[in-house]
């Protein structure tokens, strides 16, 4: 046990104290109440009721960012400015109630146990996590897959038009003037719909553990759906261009797998699929090939 370093106060959205702190002029005050429905936040103070406060330990100071960090998961899960309703209201207080707590006993007071309380801070992030990850993440594959589906319509309709028109056609009469095969462009069609089904696959696979930051951030690289769906496609794209052109060739036994100019549209959208499932490798893996030609320029 040792003296906290701090004064654990009740505050609002906006960080402004609830109540009067404790000073030496008027050290009796009514203590902070965790209850009130105007506190949601928490200050983390300097008590000067004491002649010399001792400075935080580091293991008080590794506390508070443990408990700031839990808190504020808690208020962008629950407060009404991130889930409207009074349910996701009464759902906050008690966590509120217990991070407060443990604040004061691991950083308020002469028997300070911010051991004690960190421990416990644990429990209520599991708690947490097991309360709201379903909803988080089976909230997120459904606006992704709303999402994909939507963006893959316009590229099945090509691919249904690009199949199903007469190979003398007016379409494929343009497609061969600006110069691309009517079976390559319909196979990029089948690439782009499988590169967003496997986008949407790749979310559920890499969140099968959650995490408190996962509960906030549904993606460490902060992208929207959309933008997330778009961008994977278009370097999907890229990469589908240099494995028509034979700048990158896989082959399985004697079966290219990169072979997109043969008139095989599953292959294309297994390309996709693969692709939108590691599309967190796609960036470096155009930026490598892309490297690459630069060197060779130079």
């Amino acid at each position: 046990m040792a003296q906290g370093s701090y004064i654990i106060w009740t505050a609002d959205n906006n960080g402004k104290t609830l109540g009067t702190l404790p000073s030496p002029a008027v050290p009796n005050v009514p203590p902070p109440d965790p209850m009130d429905q105007k506190a949601t936040d928490i200050y983390f103070g300097v008590p000067n009721t004491l002649p010399l406060p001792p400075p935080p330990t580091k293991d008080q100071f590794e506390l508070q960012q443990d408990i700031e960090k839990v808190l504020r998961a808690v208020q962008l899960t629950y407060l009404p400015t991130a889930a409207p309703g009074k349910h996701r209201m009464s759902q906050f207080r008690p966590y509120y109630m217990r991070i407060f707590r443990l604040a004061q006993l691991g950083l308020e007071g002469p028997n300070a146990a911010p051991d004690i309380s960190k421990s416990a801070l644990v429990t209520v992030s599991a708690d947490l996590i097991d309360d709201e990850a379903a909803r988080v993440k089976n909230g997120h594959l459904k606006r992704l897959g709303v999402t994909a589906i939507l963006l893959a319509i316009p590229f099945i309709l090509l691919y249904l038009i690009t199949k199903f028109t007469s190979p003398n056609g007016e379409l494929a009469h343009l497609l061969t003037t600006i110069g691309i095969e009517p079976v390559i462009f319909a196979n990029f069609m089948m690439l782009w719909v499988g590169c967003f089904v496997g986008v949407w696959l790749s979310y559920g696979i890499r969140t099968s553990v959650f995490t408190l930051t996962d509960l906030t951030v549904t993606n460490s690289d902060h992208l929207l759906p959309i933008i997330r769906l778009i961008f994977a496609g278009i370097l999907t794209m890229i990469l589908g261009i240099m494995f028509t052109l034979g700048v990158v060739q896989i082959s399985l036994g004697n079966y290219s797998l990169t072979d997109l100019s043969s008139n095989d549209p599953m292959l294309a959208f297994l390309v996709g699929t693969l692709c939108g499932i590691s599309e967190l490798l796609l960036p470096n893996t155009v930026g490598k090939q892309a490297s690459n030609f630069i060197n060779k320029v130079k």
